[in-house]
């Protein structure tokens, strides 16, 4: 009769009910916030990215470069102003010539690999976040 009661009165007992509750949901609100956190970095690469990729447009359309190399520099020398070096040791410049009917652009590819704090696996650790601009091509 003695061990019938104990077991009701456990089954009663509340103390550690809150523990319990937030080791269960714990992983889950961490795992929320660490993707919040890395949404957020990536967007704002993105805004990077799209940042350096107008600057190499604007150089274009002002300076009227026909180097290409002069607005692969105005875009390095952007990034190099705004972002610590380490952040842009995989910074990729495409300029390329392209059409919209008769009228002659430059295209201008700003490609760069965002790796994302918390490593998911192997295959997925990363993207590579591309911003594309369009400049006349005065040439």
């Amino acid at each position: 009769m003695k061990s019938a009661a104990n077991f009701r009165a456990f089954g009663r007992d509340a103390r550690g009910a809150a523990a319990i509750e937030f080791a269960i949901i714990a992983p889950l609100l961490f795992a929320m916030l660490f993707g919040v956190f890395e949404v957020g970095r990536l967007m704002y690469e993105q805004s990077r990215a799209a940042a350096a990729a107008a600057a190499g447009a604007r150089a274009a359309a002002v300076f009227a470069s026909e180097d290409d190399d002069e607005i692969v520099e105005a875009i390095e020398s952007a990034v190099q102003a705004r972002y610590p070096s380490s952040m842009i040791s995989d910074l990729v410049v495409d300029v390329n010539p392209h059409t919209f009917g008769t009228q002659a652009f430059r295209r201008i590819d700003v490609t760069f690999n965002f790796s994302f704090l918390i490593n998911f696996s192997k295959e997925w650790s990363g993207v590579t976040i591309t911003a594309t601009r369009y400049a006349p091509d005065f040439s």
